[in-house]
């Protein structure tokens, strides 16, 4: 993903609080006030996918505090721009911690950015709940107050050949995967379940600049495959969809969570009726969601999955803390890794020793022209 380059304190200076989420709901003093801090891209190139998480997050704090009695405690919301780089990753990073009523802090986006992030927040005995970045680095370096809710990538990919293998029954798979953060631990989850699988597979690196697509999709011809498995995002992998169909490719193709968004629908005609995986459930489906999914749908309109796992992200700090009464950060690490369940827009979580969530599941798509549709789950969900 493009990283801006332009000063963060400026960035910071024009977005750095919500001026809603600074202000006690209808006037009312509370017994105490504790803050969530977000910090993601909030200008250059990726700020809508941040403000995306920035809405969710304000969505959830609004929620509660409409409920809240005098005698309760409130939530605010203080966002921070990281303009998705390092740099401004560890300043926002510092400037949460430096606020001494933040009990939690939700960010990043990328996996990149969140990893270099990580020492900052541990120094700070800061909680991060990580809403987006699921590069298995984030949780690998044993950090303990990292909370990660989207499944990780190398289990993505394991997830699906689990899934798809039994029912498509592929003979041989080549798995495609571009030179970028996101991708490379998907196919190799993939490709490891397909050896237990039993499937002959391979993986083939398409060059994120200058792609020959071309020679990519005649590497696929010439290992004879009749299954496709796209690991990357439709930006860097989309056009080889067209590509391999025009060099004769005749079999089915699968996709990874970077190919669940609009953009891809614009492949629709060549995928077929490919499976799309996601962590993100069918929302119209879950009848615990039925109460907040109204309410986003006025405010945001589409519910995309950065808004509910934004808003879902929230959920988990507030509830911890009225469920313990922590109300400090290493009490609120305490909470939420020694166990318990939270139940969110998005599904129930708990929290393994690594921060990955216990039990993650998968969701399938399908894609039409202009819409997705839910095709099933790599498991049973108890929110379905």
């Amino acid at each position: 993903m493009a990283v801006s380059r332009k000063g963060f304190l400026a960035g910071a200076a024009a977005a750095g609080m919500s001026a809603a989420g600074m202000r006690p709901a209808f006037g009312i003093s509370f017994s105490q006030q504790l803050t969530i801090a977000v910090v993601v891209p909030l200008s250059g190139p990726a700020s809508a996918a941040g403000m995306q998480i920035v809405n969710g997050v304000q969505q959830a704090v609004d929620e509660t505090n409409r409920l809240t009695g005098a005698l309760d405690r409130a939530f605010l919301m203080r966002s921070f721009d990281d303009q998705d780089s390092n740099v401004g990753a560890v300043m926002g990073a510092q400037f949460a911690s430096s606020d001494p009523t933040v009990i939690a802090t939700v960010g990043h986006l990328s996996g990149a950015v969140t990893t270099t992030a990580l020492p900052q927040y541990a120094n700070a005995r800061m909680p991060l709940i990580v809403p987006a970045a699921s590069a298995d680095i984030v949780t690998e370096r044993g950090y303990r107050n990292v909370f990660r809710l989207p499944t990780k990538d190398s289990l993505e990919g394991r997830l699906f050949a689990r899934y798809i293998i039994p029912k498509a029954r592929p003979s041989r798979v080549a798995v495609l995967t571009p030179e970028t953060d996101y991708g490379p631990d998907v196919a190799r989850g993939f490709v490891a379940e397909a050896s237990v699988e039993k499937v002959s597979s391979t993986t083939i690196t398409a060059p994120s600049a200058n792609a020959d697509f071309s020679n990519v999709a005649r590497r696929v011809q010439s290992f004879l495959a009749d299954y496709v498995f796209l690991a990357g995002s439709v930006q860097t992998l989309g056009p080889l969809v067209p590509a391999l169909r025009s060099a004769g490719f005749k079999g089915t193709f699968g996709a990874s969570q970077g190919f669940y968004t609009r953009a891809a629908t614009q492949y629709a005609g060549d995928i077929g009726n490919a499976l799309i995986s996601t962590s993100m459930p069918p929302l119209d489906r879950v009848t615990s969601a039925f109460p907040y999914v109204g309410d986003l749908n006025a405010r945001y309109g589409e519910i995309t999955p950065l808004i509910a796992f934004g808003f879902a992200a929230a959920q988990i700090p507030i509830a911890a803390s009225r469920r313990t009464g922590s109300s400090d950060r290493l009490s609120m690490i305490r909470a939420l890794g020694t166990g318990g369940s939270y139940d969110t827009l998005v599904g129930s979580f708990s929290f393994s020793f690594s921060g990955d969530p216990i039990d993650p599941n998968l969701y399938f798509y399908t894609m039409t022209k202009d819409s997705f549709q839910y095709a099933g789950s790599s498991h049973p969900s108890s929110i379905l």
